[in-house]
């Protein structure tokens, strides 16, 4: 990975991580409801990819007008890696210092009644399984760092797949 990608992707990381910081305080601070609202996680994921497109549109620019598929993907993949980390970190923080213990339990409640309202609309789960699903959710933290950090790992996970469609878009192709 040249200088170029990494400056690149980190500089649009931070900016990433900031505005997801930013949207994190509205919804924690100002709309408790958007924790569990599909549309915000679809607003997440578009601007998580506007970023990393953002980022392999600089690293071409300064690459000259040419990208490498690999190019193309670190320079995704570094933006939005920095953006999930600053991000999660925040989400530590918050959990663990600020966030007061009554707002960290209607967030829970809401965590599980979103879950099991997803559950009762899949035909393939029967009342049994969304007991059990009840009963494991009595001993559910999702403020744990490590929950934390698993939950950020998958986003970063699906982020990343689509992450290899756009540098497979806005690579070049050689013509030999």
């Amino acid at each position: 990975m040249t200088g170029i990608i990494k400056k690149t992707g980190f500089k649009i990381g931070i900016y990433l991580g900031f505005l997801l910081i930013l949207f994190i305080s509205y919804i924690y601070f100002q709309n408790l409801q958007l924790i569990t609202n599909v549309w915000a996680g679809v607003f997440t994921l578009a601007i998580t990819v506007f970023f990393g497109i953002i980022s392999i549109g600089y690293t071409k620019k300064k690459l000259n007008g040419f990208i490498t598929f690999k190019e193309a993907f670190s320079a995704y993949f570094f933006a939005i890696l920095i953006g999930s980390i600053i991000s999660c970190l925040y989400l530590i923080l918050l959990y663990n210092f600020v966030l007061p213990p009554e707002t960290k339990e209607i967030i829970r409640q809401t965590m599980i009644d979103f879950n099991i309202k997803l559950m009762k609309q899949d035909p393939s789960a029967t009342q049994k399984k969304i007991e059990e699903a009840l009963k494991s959710y009595k001993t559910f933290n999702p403020f744990n760092p490590v929950e934390v950090i698993t939950t950020s790992t998958k986003y970063l996970l699906r982020d990343s797949l689509i992450g290899f469609l756009v540098a497979l878009i806005f690579r070049n192709k050689r013509i030999q």
